[in-house]
């Protein structure tokens, strides 16, 4: 089951908020201040909007750069663009409400706002820090965001009205889900409530444009069947370490390729044929995906397992909840875009 976009705005806002800006680094702080956009008679600055987005666009640069093709990763990005964009306003908007309907903010709120924030800084590449080596870290984290110390109890002061405006608005105004309501929704699910078929696998991926040139490409296969040489040798046994040393998987390579368990819809279709064919400790022929040339080894295979009602009921409720947070948020934000007069600066 997929969370509800509603939790970003639901469960302390400081957190999908100002921790967001605090925990990326800017490398923006040169930016002409245009109108972005004008929520009613509110505005969002140029600055605002890239302070906002420019780090989430360098993380997927890093992460997929080399892995995506342009198209789609343009495409990637515009959506993020949007979805940024819209969630600033819909910010702004519930500010507005909160403003009017007079919500406060004790200061012992925003103090417990930022001892929440200032414990994500408690750790630093594994480390466990002193108090004294977490405050220098948050510190210089407010600096090289440029935000000052009065700055960001604002900006957490304004997530915590939201936060009251929308537990008075959405979830006050959501009914829990009675137990017979529970029972119909799992005799109707039963199939996507069971526990799936699951496949523990590595592997190790050499990569190539799939828009590029087929130089690119013959290289990349005589890359890979020289590993997969390699493994005959050993019968797959020395596979952790072949992926350390040559998969071009930034993510996986350091775990020896380790992928975890996968089920079905979690990877390309080409991948998980494969993955879910291969029988436990064996090593697959390569094969071809859009990302470029694979080798899997499946550690292990989960069956398919029933779930009864007790089992899920607990989650099964939570999720019903979500659900319904969600179309009362939609709902109530349509209300408020619908009265606001927006405009954006393309």
């Amino acid at each position: 089951m997929n969370t509800p976009k509603i939790q970003k705005m639901l469960k302390w806002l400081i957190l999908s908020h100002s921790l967001t800006l605090l925990l990326s680094h800017s490398l923006y702080s040169a930016v002409v201040n245009k109108t972005k956009a004008k929520v009613n008679d509110d505005i969002i600055l140029q600055s605002e909007y890239d302070k906002a987005i420019n780090p989430i666009i360098e993380q997927i640069k890093l992460n997929y750069g080399e892995l995506m093709p342009k198209e789609e990763m343009d495409k990637k990005i515009a959506g993020i663009k949007k979805e940024i964009l819209d969630q600033m306003i819909d910010q702004k908007l519930l500010l507005q409400e909160a403003e009017k309907g007079k919500i406060s903010v004790r200061k012992r709120e925003i103090q417990n706002g930022i001892e929440i924030i200032k414990e994500r800084f408690k750790r630093k590449d594994g480390k466990v820090l002193t108090q004294e080596e977490a405050e220098k870290e948050f510190n210089s984290e407010l600096k090289r965001q440029d935000y000052t110390m009065e700055q960001f109890e604002d900006k957490i002061s304004d997530d915590i009205k939201i936060n009251k405006l929308l537990e008075m608005n959405v979830i006050a105004r959501v009914k829990e889900p009675t137990e017979k309501e529970l029972k119909e929704y799992y005799e109707k699910n039963r199939d996507k409530l069971d526990d799936p078929e699951k496949v523990s696998v590595r592997h190790i991926l050499i990569r190539f444009d799939k828009n590029g040139s087929i130089k690119d490409e013959s290289e990349a296969l005589k890359k890979i069947k020289k590993i997969k040489q390699e493994l005959k040798k050993e019968k797959g046994e020395n596979f952790a370490k072949l992926a350390e040393e040559y998969s071009e998987d930034p993510g996986s390579a350091s775990l020896g390729g380790d992928l975890g368990f996968i089920i079905k819809g979690m990877m390309v279709k080409e991948f998980e044929d494969v993955a879910f064919k291969t029988n436990v400790g064996e090593v697959s022929d390569y094969f071809k995906t859009e990302f470029g040339y694979h080798i899997l080894k499946v550690d292990a295979k989960q069956a398919r397992q029933k779930r009864t009602f007790k089992q899920v009921e607990k989650n099964l409720k939570g999720y019903l909840i979500n659900e319904r947070n969600q179309e009362q948020y939609e709902k109530y934000i349509k209300s408020l875009r619908d009265k606001a007069d927006i405009s954006i600066n393309d």
